[in-house]
């Protein structure tokens, strides 16, 4: 679903272990996280395929193909109910019957509309698909407020916490931004990862807000309430906090 909101489904699709695609027509479905419902990404025809020289591991095949205009303004738009099987290749045949249309959204899916200052859990890649699409409620909320976040690090055997403070006209809003940008937001021991790990260093990262508060608020006064959640939940100790 991240990679799809990103813009990057078709070329994440192409890319196959097998030649998977043997037929005349491939619909591209994409379950919604956490229910049995599934989000119509596209119809492809035009399926031509060549072998990718081992270009990216564990693909082996790259498709070519084409949107089928017909069904464009469905696409982003279809939601379907069904339960899949383990299996991820399906011929229509075998599943249409239980396939139940649930519903047809106005728009396109996106992010979705800001969930609450409590609510807010982020991935990096959503937090970049919120920032390059300039989803309004998410700014308006972001910009109105000063803050005290927290950035997680799940990478597996990595698991490592930050917390940072916003303050100033742009409110958190401008804060985040630099994170969508870069990853790092300048902080040195989340820097380090990027010398680490790589471009792809942060895509395990979430966001979350700890505390808000008046864009008023001082700077000195900000930083007690951030030095609070770093002795709180150890993060100069144990985690991403040089300071």
């Amino acid at each position: 679903m991240e990679v799809y909101l990103d813009g990057g489904f078709d070329e994440w699709q192409s890319w196959q272990s097998r030649k998977n695609f043997e037929c005349e027509y491939v619909i591209g479905l994409i379950e919604i996280p956490g229910s049995k419902r599934w989000l119509l990404a596209g119809v492809y025809d035009s399926l031509k395929v060549r072998e990718s020289n081992g270009a990216k591991e564990n693909r082996d095949y790259v498709y070519n193909y084409r949107r089928v205009p017909e069904f464009a303004e469905l696409e982003g738009r279809l939601i379907l109910d069904y339960t899949k099987p383990r299996a991820n290749y399906l011929y229509l045949a075998t599943c249409l019957k239980s396939m139940v249309v649930s519903s047809l959204l106005e728009k396109p899916m996106t992010v979705g509309i800001f969930p609450g200052f409590k609510e807010v859990d982020i991935s990096h890649r959503e937090l970049k698909i919120i920032v390059k699409q300039g989803l309004e409620s998410w700014q308006t909320a972001l910009s109105s407020i000063a803050g005290v976040y927290l950035i997680s690090d799940r990478t597996d055997g990595e698991h490592q916490l930050y917390v940072g403070s916003a303050t100033g006209t742009g409110g958190l809003w401008d804060r985040w931004v630099t994170y969508s940008k870069n990853g790092h937001g300048e902080n040195t021991r989340i820097r380090d990862l990027h010398k680490k790990r790589g471009e792809n260093f942060a895509e395990n990262f979430r966001f979350s807000i700890l505390e808000i508060a008046d864009k008023h608020t001082g700077k000195d006064e900000m930083m007690l309430k951030e030095i609070h959640w770093k002795r709180r939940l150890l993060t100069r100790d144990s985690g991403l906090n040089g300071n």
